[in-house]
This record gives C-alpha cells, sequence and structure tokens, in this order.
C-alpha cells in the first residue's frame, strides 16, 4: 500500500453524530481532534451543527478532552472547554504535536476527525493516532479543497479495496 497507508484512515463513518464516544472512552481514547469546516460546521462559519451538540457535550460529560484543528482563519466559536488551533496547517503536524507534548497527551488517547484525507488524515496518520474520515457537510468550500476533493476520491477508491 505503500504511501496510502498515511492516507488510509482507521475509520469511515457519515458524520460526527455517528461517533461512538463510548467506545472510544472505553478503549482508552478520550482526546478528539476535529477539523472545524465542513466537519463540525459549515465552511467559514462559527457556529458548531446544532445535531453534533450533544457528540462534544458526551466528550465533555465522559472527562474527554477535545481540540479544535482548523486550517481555517481565527473566527469566534462557542465551546466552552475546549482548545482551538486555527491556522493549523495541516497536514503538518507541528502545532497539534506542541498540544499534545504541552499537556502530555500520548497520542495513543487520541482521535482524529476530519473530512479530508490529504489534510485532516495525513496529519493524524503522521501523528501516529486513530483517524475517522467522516463526509463534509457541503460541497460549498475553498478552490483548494475543491481540488484536493477530486484526487481524494481517486485515492478513496484504491484505499477501500
Amino acid at each position: 500500500m505503500g504511501v496510502f497507508k498515511f492516507l488510509k484512515p482507521d475509520e469511515f463513518l457519515e458524520s460526527v453524530d455517528k461517533i461512538d464516544i463510548g467506545k472510544f472512552i472505553l478503549n482508552g481514547k478520550d482526546v478528539f481532534i476535529f477539523d472545524f469546516d465542513n466537519t463540525l460546521g459549515l465552511w467559514r462559519s462559527s457556529k458548531i451543527e446544532e445535531r453534533f451538540r450533544y457528540v462534544i457535550d458526551e466528550i465533555k460529560s465522559k472527562r474527554g478532552k477535545i481540540l479544535i484543528a482548523s486550517n481555517g482563519r481565527p473566527r469566534k466559536i462557542s465551546l466552552d472547554g475546549a482548545h482551538i488551533i486555527w491556522r493549523s496547517r495541516k497536514p503538518l503536524t507541528f502545532k497539534i504535536k506542541k498540544f499534545l507534548l504541552d499537556n502530555q497527551i500520548p497520542v495513543n488517547r487520541v482521535v482524529m476527525i476530519g473530512d479530508q484525507i490529504f489534510t485532516d488524515i495525513l496529519a493524524g496518520n503522521l501523528l501516529g493516532v486513530y483517524t475517522v474520515k467522516v463526509e463534509p457537510l457541503s460541497r460549498h468550500e475553498f478552490f483548494f479543497t475543491r481540488i484536493l476533493r477530486f484526487f481524494e476520491r481517486i485515492v478513496l477508491k484504491i484505499i477501500r479495496k
């Protein structure tokens, strides 16, 4: 599989609300890194989709940690108790790795959730964390992302075999 192993998520799900938080917590994974744009909220939005609020609440109620790692510009998001890294430069991992090191979080406790293979999943796999690929919330997105989606469709056909 070669280079494709870094692009293959550990799990494919339709959306964030399909994540079994309880399963992860039981298996010692209590740190959840989410992409924001087209994963938790629409592109350029500052609002988390209402249907995902209970997932966030479940993580908090089970004393999990939440990190938002977005390549997008800073904006005001209402999410108490979450750490947010704007302009995270995924698939580069240095900002996320710094957060994990500063908070003494081993990678075996981390789940990374995102809608893009070439940013979110690649970054998660380079970090050595469990990765979950969700479908994008919308087709409305940054021009460069639309180009990446073309290549992503090709890669997905290969790695899903």
